[in-house]
């Protein structure tokens, strides 16, 4: 009899450990979160855009990305720097679209639109829309070779113009796609000239000169720039000044503090516009990543660990939480691809602990009204939507927080919870859940955990 009382003790205990979902979350310090009911506004889905589209290059052997990048659910795909993803290709950037200047610009067989046409047309299908950088790519050359200024502005105005008719006015055997973001130039500001070997007066001049055409030219499209390193006073107040057209202002930051100037930033911004009469501009940080553990980077399995890691996923998706008490209205994650600077392993298509992470933000979108949510430790990030069907989601960024508890209150029942962390890849993990609270234990350093609940 005692053998069978301890047998019926053991199943009591395990009915109890599946009712609660896991075995009992223990270890580590505990963090008080608090969800609600209370509805305080919208998610921002457009502050999950990326730069660049799924790369050509390598595609046929194996290297294609567009099913997991289609999953991250970007918002947007800035095309910027896509010749250095893509070699040998000529693609987007003005300078090898119409590549010989001393060409007549409104004879269409003077551009190569081939490549960049099925790099658009891609992602396109894919349900992700178009962010047009009309420039050039970096040059980390000595010589520098198409950043220069133009040597005559109302050619490079012609040829941009004619490029802009191709993709939404069907010019050159083009398309009518509805792409509204046209971005003037990338970066004027960077030092060593790498975005653009003349000065910045001189840069301020071409932006006015080349958006006042084409805004007048296509009225219906937002028209901006110029992805400056950092705000940028004094080119605000020139474009004032000039009454120069500013659909939107935007600029990049990579960082090493979340809480730093990367969240500080939009408000700056806003109120620097605003004072200007650009009450309506909207503002993207449209490069960003956080860097910080950048220092020592060695060979390309180093840089991926340091750059894509999931202290980077948290930071990223803490930064994406943080961003919504912000006045910004775009932002473009550096890079959404292969690259160095991406979410996948450098130049093959396995998928990284920070591309697990911006995926989990991507689920909230499913979740678009936003819901009160508090966490009593500034490092344990919370973001909570709701559906039309009531059904709702939590997105928690531990940064750099080590092995901790979360103790969520506020639910009446939870369905799933997924975990990324360096080894787990947004994939169910355990937790227990009893009387509206929900105990989750990290178990590593940083991670991200997105909760599904009622």
């Amino acid at each position: 009899m005692m053998y069978n009382k301890a047998l019926l003790l053991v199943g009591i205990s395990w009915m109890a450990i599946l009712a609660f979902g896991s075995a009992p979350a223990e270890g580590g310090k505990m963090v008080e979160i608090t969800v609600t009911e209370e509805k305080i506004g919208k998610l921002k889905p457009a502050l999950h855009g990326g730069n660049l589209a799924p790369p050509l290059y390598n595609e046929e052997i194996g290297m294609s990305i567009r099913d997991t990048y289609k999953e991250l659910r970007p918002a947007f795909a800035r095309l910027h720097d896509a010749p250095l993803e893509n070699p040998a290709m000529r693609l987007v950037d003005v300078n090898l679209i119409f590549a010989n200047f001393h060409a007549d610009p409104d004879e269409p067989r003077n551009y190569y639109f081939t490549q960049t046409d099925d790099y658009i047309t891609n992602c396109i299908n894919l349900g992700v829309p178009i962010f047009y950088r009309l420039g050039a790519s970096i040059e980390h050359s000595f010589r520098k070779y198409f950043v220069n200024p133009p040597e005559d502005t109302a050619k490079w105005i012609k040829i941009a113009t004619n490029i802009i008719r191709h993709y939404t006015e069907g010019w050159g055997n083009g398309y009518n796609y509805d792409i509204q973001y046209w971005e003037i130039w990338n970066e004027p500001d960077i030092p060593g000239g790498k975005m653009w070997t003349g000065s910045l007066d001189e840069f301020n001049k071409f932006y006015v000169e080349t958006a006042k055409a084409l805004k007048a030219r296509f009225p219906h499209l937002k028209i901006g720039g110029p992805a400056h390193t950092a705000i940028n006073e004094e080119f605000l107040r020139y474009c004032a000044e000039h009454k120069a057209p500013l659909d939107f202002y935007s600029y990049h930051n990579y960082t090493r503090d979340p809480f730093g100037t990367i969240t500080q930033s939009p408000a700056k911004a806003r109120e620097l516009l605003d004072s200007l009469g650009y009450t309506q501009t909207e503002i993207h940080l449209n490069e960003w990543h956080y860097c910080g553990l950048r220092d020592g980077l060695g060979n390309i399995a180093e840089m991926d660990n340091k750059l894509k890691c999931a202290e980077v996923g948290a930071a990223s998706t803490l930064i994406l939480t943080l961003w919504h008490d912000t006045p910004l209205d775009a932002a473009a994650y550096y890079t959404l691809t292969r690259t160095g600077w991406g979410v996948y392993t450098r130049n093959t298509n396995v998928p990284t602990p920070t591309y697990y992470a911006l995926k989990a933000f991507g689920k909230m979108l499913d979740f678009p009204v936003r819901l009160k949510a508090v966490s009593d430790k500034r490092e344990v990030g919370v973001l909570a939507g709701c559906a039309e069907d009531g059904s709702r989601a939590l997105l928690i960024s531990n940064f750099k927080t080590g092995d901790i508890v979360l103790k969520i209150n506020g639910m009446n029942s939870v369905k799933n919870v997924l975990f990324v962390d360096d080894e787990r890849k947004l994939e169910p993990g355990e937790f227990d859940f009893s009387g509206n609270t929900l105990k989750i234990r990290t178990g590593s350093d940083s991670s991200v955990c997105f909760v599904e609940y009622q």
